[in-house]
């Protein structure tokens, strides 16, 4: 029998990633964390660190290999896209047209926030690969944190709206979730950027998740998972964008 850490970190990096761990054997964690993403939620940032690290790997690789650094950021958002199973990109695609109510709206918002996103790692692998690599594992942990936030959080109407059964509480679940994502995005991001980029770089991610959430105020319970994704997305890309832009004004 496994700790209780050790299975939460297990499930979580079934759930977020395309790595196996065992899931021919707790095939029904996928169901338990769809029905209840709340719990163990504190070990979500250690599987998205996972998937970031993965996609970090590429982007050296690629720079070590001289390829130009548009193609190494392109090559780096491929990557956590392939070890994510492209879960917020295909999210992202369905929750942009539900929020816009039109078909191909949610295409064209996903090409603009990957637009903007391979521009800013290009830009931070041109300053520093391997400090670009460090932004690129805590810009995945905000995105997937900033998904699970709006799953626990939303739709933000009165219960009997929803449903007639009464959710859990979820306050001990975003606690710690987010002291965690804190610790290891702080970790990964204060001592080469200072506290400038790593403060916006928070900021960024929560000022774009609650644009998400403002957005998707009048939408319906089943539209919170594709309209996660939105918010998992934007948060990333706006993290990114915000240390790229600190570190070119410095």
């Amino acid at each position: 029998m496994l700790p209780p850490f050790v299975h939460d970190t297990l499930k979580w990096l079934r759930h977020e990633t395309v790595l196996p761990f065992g899931s021919a054997v707790h095939a029904d964690d996928s169901e338990a964390v769809v029905n209840n993403p709340g719990e163990g939620a504190y070990a979500a940032p250690l599987a998205a660190a996972v998937a970031g690290a993965a996609a970090a790997a590429a982007l050296l690789i690629c720079f070590f290999l001289r390829l130009p650094s548009l193609v190494v950021a392109a090559m780096t958002l491929l990557a956590l896209a392939a070890i994510r199973g492209a879960r917020l990109e295909g999210g992202c695609v369905r929750g942009g047209d539900r929020l816009a109510g039109a078909a191909g709206a949610g295409a064209a918002l996903l090409m603009l926030l990957l637009l903007v996103e391979v521009a800013a790692i290009s830009g931070l692998v041109v300053s520093h690969a391997p400090s670009a690599a460090l932004v690129v594992i805590a810009a995945a942990i905000f995105g997937s944190s900033a998904s699970l936030v709006f799953r626990l959080t939303q739709p933000a109407r009165p219960l009997e709206e929803i449903s007639d059964v009464s959710r859990p509480s979820q306050s001990a679940a975003l606690q710690g979730l987010m002291l965690i994502t804190i610790v290891i995005c702080t970790a990964l991001l204060l001592p080469v950027f200072r506290i400038g980029p790593t403060a916006a770089a928070f900021v960024a991610a929560l000022s774009a998740f609650v644009c998400v959430v403002a957005i998707a105020r009048n939408q319906h319970a089943d539209d919170v998972p594709d309209c996660s994704a939105v918010a998992g997305k934007a948060a990333e890309v706006a993290a990114v964008l915000a240390v790229l832009v600190f570190v070119e004004a410095s």
